[in-house]
């Protein structure tokens, strides 16, 4: 994952006001390849969501996904994980 914490938010900025950036790291400090990115508003993030669908970024396609409210953590870097792999497969 090349993309900094910097570019990230310069990217989704342009579709509103950011609440957080987030770039979970793996125990060597690495990032797992994956990012939260939270709005202010829903409307911004539908608005980044629609933009951005079809994106590839450093070469590699964005996979954009809503975050459900019952979903925890680990739920969402499995999801991410099987995600990551079914590309690389492709």
């Amino acid at each position: 994952f090349q993309a900094t914490r910097n570019e990230l938010r310069d990217l989704f900025r342009a579709y509103g006001q950011l609440k957080k950036v987030r770039l979970p790291r793996k125990f060597d400090g690495s990032h797992r390849g994956f990012c939260f990115v939270e709005f202010l508003t829903e409307q911004e993030a539908q608005a980044a969501m629609t933009a951005l669908k079809d994106t590839h970024l450093y070469g590699r396609h964005l996979v954009l996904e809503w975050a459900k409210k019952d979903e925890s953590l680990e739920q969402l870097r499995e999801k991410q994980r099987k995600l990551y792999n079914k590309h690389d497969d492709s």
